[in-house]
């Protein structure tokens, strides 16, 4: 997939801008900190999965002052077919969100996977030691690019999740009924099942060939596991449903106390584990780094081998954090893909890359084969 043009309006920190990026694979956008490079690829990240991958909330994705926001893309397919993506939010006279693929319109799960695209951000580098939250992202962001039925699922349980959570405190607080919860405890089982096994077949893949990934960046580990830490043994989706309608009547007490639901995927985690430790527990920073590369580099793989195209790849600000040699383990491993990086700086490494500045709103294109 090629990303040939980009339209944003109203949109972070920019007004309205429009960049074309047909020509050449590798494109960096420079600029000080703070100049709105991340907003860039953030907004594809949003046409890409329908969601900020920095968690952000629709109203903060809007200019300040106004009330909507509207990202186009055209897009080349590898199979050389023209595609026109686009997604307008508003929070004002109402609160409304719509997704378009070739001005035909559509519920925007439908869009997602149709810009295919794998990020890198800097505390990605910190995977395995930051916040659960961050590790279940990376398994759904990928699931929902390949998977409509998982998009739903997922769309769903959360929703469900907010109201047994609401009725939790209702019946907390005097005013719901305890028998009410049977309903969304059958739908949360139901969709955490779908969930749950999408995330066990991801890390099975994702296991497949992570040992040769590392052991092409250095590390030669022993026995390297990718665990799914979850509350339940089964793996088919009966099973897994099953469980959860199981757990989620054996803690409500707990639940009703804490007033949230603290059993379910979306309290799932996952590890990397080596010669049977945790690579959070025994690996140098360096380390950690390597396996997250490697991680990245099966992402792209697993990407391409289920939607049929090469994704879109967007680093940010990632260069800073990485030495020269895996620096150039990054870049090679992505030849052929089309690379969107955003830095302060631009090393040599990059010389023969389209250089965009970016500042003040604005987005500039430079020569082409620039050396610096």
């Amino acid at each position: 997939m090629r990303l040939r043009s980009l339209t944003l309006q109203q949109f972070r920190s920019y007004t309205s801008l429009a960049c074309s990026f047909a020509e050449g694979d590798l494109h960096v956008l420079q600029g000080p900190n703070a100049a709105g490079k991340t907003n860039l690829l953030e907004a594809l990240s949003i046409l890409s999965s329908g969601r900020s991958f920095l968690g952000a909330e629709e109203d903060d994705l809007m200019l300040w002052g106004h009330d909507h926001y509207r990202l186009q893309a055209s897009l080349l397919s590898d199979a050389g077919e023209e595609k026109n993506i686009e997604i307008v939010s508003q929070r004002l006279p109402r609160r409304a969100r719509a997704g378009f693929l070739n001005d035909v319109r559509m519920p925007i799960g439908r869009l997602n996977g149709v810009l295919p695209s794998v990020v890198f951000l800097p505390q990605d580098l910190e995977l395995f030691t930051g916040s659960p939250a961050r590790r279940r992202d990376l398994l759904n962001d990928l699931l929902v690019q390949v998977s409509p039925e998982f998009t739903l699922s997922l769309a769903a349980y959360q929703k469900v999740l907010k109201q047994r959570n609401t009725l939790l405190r209702r019946i907390r607080e005097g005013t719901g009924r305890i028998q009410d919860l049977e309903v969304w405890e059958e739908a949360l089982a139901r969709e955490g099942a779908v969930i749950t096994l999408a995330h066990l077949e991801l890390l099975k893949v994702l296991q497949c060939t992570l040992e040769e990934e590392l052991s092409s960046l250095g590390e030669t580990w022993r026995a390297v596991q990718i665990a799914y830490d979850r509350h339940g043994q089964a793996n088919t989706r009966e099973g897994i449903a099953s469980e959860l309608a199981h757990d989620l009547l054996h803690f409500r007490e707990r639940d009703l106390i804490i007033g949230s639901t603290t059993i379910g995927p979306h309290r799932h985690d996952w590890r990397i584990d080596a010669d049977g430790r945790s690579l959070a527990t025994f690996a140098s920073r360096g380390q950690q780094r390597t396996a997250v590369l490697a991680l990245l580099f099966l992402q792209v793989s697993y990407m391409e081998v289920r939607r049929g195209e090469k994704p879109v790849i967007l680093l940010d600000d990632v260069f800073s954090e990485l030495d020269q040699v895996h620096q150039e383990r990054l870049m090679a491993s992505f030849l052929g893909h089309q690379v969107l990086l955003t830095t302060t700086h631009v090393p040599p490494l990059l010389s023969d890359a389209v250089l965009w500045s970016v500042g003040e709103g604005k987005v500039e294109r430079q020569e082409v084969g620039r050396r610096v």
